[in-house]
């Protein structure tokens, strides 16, 4: 079967497609004919070895690596090819892989076939096609997780609420704002891009600030009259957190999810103290690891997707051979929603 792999760290041309074996499953372990990946930024940080997860070991000290090559690929979706005879899956099930629930290393679902363990696979909801359901958990996942699960957002409580969603235009910023308007919260998006503003309009946000050319704090004080955010979920941290602050309203959250500026946050803590503020940082692992709050989310989102009240925005879609192309748009940072890889399709 193909992969994709890499042997060294380094920029989109370490990465090629390579022969590997056809996995076998054992003991509660699973096969899976993988038919869509969704590429994540923590795809290219992964195999820059930038990531929290590194792709390779080293030998004694002396700088040669370990367990090369690595495969790539966080999420994907497929198709049951195997299990055991007590697993909650049967050969022909639609299944999800959730992300950062396997070893990526051996497993990454950027290939034709993988085995995982029974635990990181979901049902796939009905009404998603099977080419672009490998793009759904990582986005909408770190969504509830950082909109429900720590931001306390939901149906009874988010009316006449204001949330702000910061690099909107990504597939985790394009899932939180539909999820916020499904909750019915009033959402407001920021980019960089002129262009993008449209697009993120178009996809659900009430307002659309663009942090290059406006400016935040009076745009927010127009919005919310003067009364400022209920609810930040922040992609991108950096200097620019003072002016997150300045806008939230007294008592109300920062989320922060990336930090796509990583440059130090420019706070004054009097600030935070002064207006009750609470800054947390969220990762999708924290929602993975607590069992009833990821049942919770999955059911919510199933549910979601199979009224189709909320719908993955693809951005585009690759096959396995231009992966390199694939990477190059994810990097480009001119998308807007989510890539994908169809490993036995084309584009």
């Amino acid at each position: 079967m193909q992969v994709v792999a890499f042997n060294k760290t380094g920029p989109i041309d370490v990465l090629s497609l390579q022969e590997a074996p056809m996995p076998v499953p054992a003991g509660q372990d699973v096969l899976v004919k993988i038919e869509s990946v969704g590429l994540n930024r923590a795809d290219s940080l992964y195999r820059e070895g930038r990531y929290f997860i590194k792709p390779f070991g080293d030998a004694g000290g002396a700088g040669e690596v370990q367990n090369v090559p690595s495969r790539v690929g966080f999420e994907g979706a497929g198709t049951v090819v195997e299990a055991p005879a007590n697993s909650d899956f049967s050969r022909g099930d639609k299944v999800g892989i959730t992300p950062l629930q396997f070893d990526v290393k051996q497993q990454g679902c950027l290939a034709q076939y993988g085995v995982y363990p029974a635990s990181c696979l979901v049902r796939t909801p009905a009404g998603i096609d099977a080419d672009i359901a490998g793009g759904i958990w990582m986005p909408y996942l770190t969504a509830w997780g950082g909109l429900v699960t720590d931001g306390g957002l939901d149906a009874n409580t988010a009316a006449g609420k204001v949330v702000v969603i910061t690099a909107a235009s990504s597939s985790v910023g394009t899932a939180a704002i539909q999820l916020a308007v499904k909750l019915g919260a009033t959402v407001i998006a920021t980019t960089t891009s002129d262009q993008k503003m449209a697009e993120l309009s178009r996809y659900g946000a009430h307002h659309v600030v663009n942090m290059k050319t406006d400016d935040y704090v009076a745009r927010i004080r127009e919005i919310t009259s003067g009364g400022g955010t209920d609810l930040v979920f922040d992609a991108v941290a950096g200097p620019g957190m003072r002016y997150l602050v300045q806008g939230a309203a007294r008592g109300s959250k920062i989320i922060v999810q990336g930090m796509l500026d990583r440059r130090p946050m420019e706070i004054h803590a009097g600030v935070l103290m002064k207006r009750l503020l609470t800054l947390k940082g969220f990762t999708l692992d924290l929602l993975l690891e607590n069992t009833v709050e990821f049942q919770k989310a999955v059911a919510g989102l199933t549910a979601m997707f199979e009224k189709q009240e909320i719908l993955p925005v693809i951005a585009q879609k690759f096959s396995m051979a231009q992966f390199a192309e694939a990477f190059a748009l994810l990097e480009s940072n001119k998308h807007t929603g989510k890539i994908i890889i169809n490993p036995w399709g084309s584009e």
